[in-house]
């Protein structure tokens, strides 16, 4: 029997970027690699290809924004890669490997981005882990581990990039323990000190304090938090995106095409939904949004959203007191695939927040867009949409220390 849940009722610029990336590893520990002077331009770009078990690589114009396959790709990859993140210093790939266990890792090679397995991997851990995510230091990676109903964390190596388990994982996402969370994806705050996994099955978010100096989780005080009185399955808690500022938490749901916005604890890391959440997201003629994927602008002024269901990336502006989204004026925008349902899965942008990256899953493409900085509107490349392989998951970006 299920317990009852708490219910807890300007320009972008480069500078910004450098900012939130130094300010968060100051308020918790020395990073393996320094963060000062480090380049907020992307350098590649990698997409795991979930139905065909590999990955594609591309050059990113850091003018132009445009994207260019590697030659040597797509790299061979773990069964159903899943999501995959780089860490800070563009120095290692990690991939849920969805298919499977645990985590799969790859070194980048900083001058043509190609990428070669590192010594150990795959590393072991949770079952059939759906999301994954690494913290602003660069220290630790965890994964939503579907099949296990909890997070698994590793202690990154800075020298080889191999993974090992933080002491005390897996982490169980809440009571009662036997609970089927269904967690899907997860994201760490800002500063490092939280971490917010979004539970598919019960239709609530898990949140986390993260011990700054071993990475262990401890589960907040009320978790897991929702916005309605009766969590459910129908709800499907997707994308989860925290605000620069460390205030708010935006999930996209897509069971009910909505988008739930929390109020942050800045001491415990617990959450509060604000006034109406959640907010309807408003599709475009007569589909349902079905929204997955979300990103946020580095200035914390934008929320982008992909709607899987309307082949669609809808904006919201961002009140920076109240947390509240507004849709702009222009949208959403369409994401043009070809001949093919594009089957919008994750967005993400480049550390400038000049450019947007779109995996289209079901095309087997990826579309790219221009930000414009005063309205969020989008605008797509000339070179959008370009070639994946099978199964786009999402979007990783590479970027490296000048």
């Amino acid at each position: 029997m299920k317990n009852k849940r708490s219910m807890l009722l300007g320009p972008l610029a480069l500078a910004s970027a450098a900012i939130i990336a130094v300010g968060c590893c100051s308020n918790t520990v020395t990073p393996t690699t320094t963060l000062q002077n480090f380049s907020a331009a992307a350098k590649f770009a990698y997409a795991a290809n979930e139905n065909s078990n590999d990955i594609s690589g591309y050059t990113v114009d850091n003018s132009t924004g445009a994207l260019m396959e590697l030659t040597a790709s797509p790299f061979p990859g773990p069964s159903g890669p899943r999501q995959a993140v780089v860490e800070p210093m563009g120095k290692y790939l990690y991939v849920a490997n969805g298919g499977t266990n645990g985590v799969s890792g790859f070194a980048i090679n900083s001058t043509t981005g190609a990428l070669s397995p590192i010594g150990g991997s795959p590393f072991a851990g949770g079952s059939s882990p759906r999301g994954i995510t690494v913290d602003c230091c660069g220290r630790f990676v965890y994964t939503a581990d579907r099949g296990g109903n909890s997070v698994s964390g590793y202690v990154i190596n800075a020298g080889t990039g191999a993974l090992t388990p933080i002491s005390g994982s897996p982490f169980l996402l809440g009571t009662p323990t036997e609970e089927n969370y269904g967690p899907q994806q997860l994201t760490v705050s800002p500063s490092g000190r939280f971490l917010y996994v979004s539970n598919h099955l019960t239709g609530d978010i898990s949140a986390f304090t993260i011990d700054a100096g071993t990475g262990a989780l401890k589960l907040v005080s009320g978790a897991p938090f929702s916005d309605q009185p009766t969590p459910s399955a129908s709800i499907q808690p997707f994308a989860l995106a925290v605000s620069p500022s460390e205030k708010f938490l935006y999930v996209t749901n897509h069971g009910t095409s909505t988008l739930s916005v929390y109020r942050i604890d800045g001491m415990s890391g617990a959450l509060t939904a604000i006034s109406a959440s959640p907010f309807q997201i408003p599709p475009p003629g007569e589909c349902n949004a079905n929204p997955f994927g979300a990103a946020i602008s580095p200035n914390g002024q934008f929320l982008f959203v992909g709607d899987n269901g309307c082949d669609a990336v809808s904006v919201y502006s961002l009140d920076p007191n109240t947390g509240a989204p507004a849709m702009t004026p222009n949208s959403p925008f369409p994401v043009n695939a070809g001949d093919c349902f594009a089957g919008v899965n994750e967005v993400n942008l480049d550390p400038a927040g000049r450019f947007l990256y779109v995996a289209n899953m079901n095309c087997g493409s990826l579309s790219a867009f221009s930000v414009d900085a005063a309205s969020g509107d989008l605008t797509e490349l000339s070179s959008s949409p370009v070639n994946a392989d099978n199964g786009p998951y999402g979007v990783a970006i590479a970027r490296f220390p000048q």
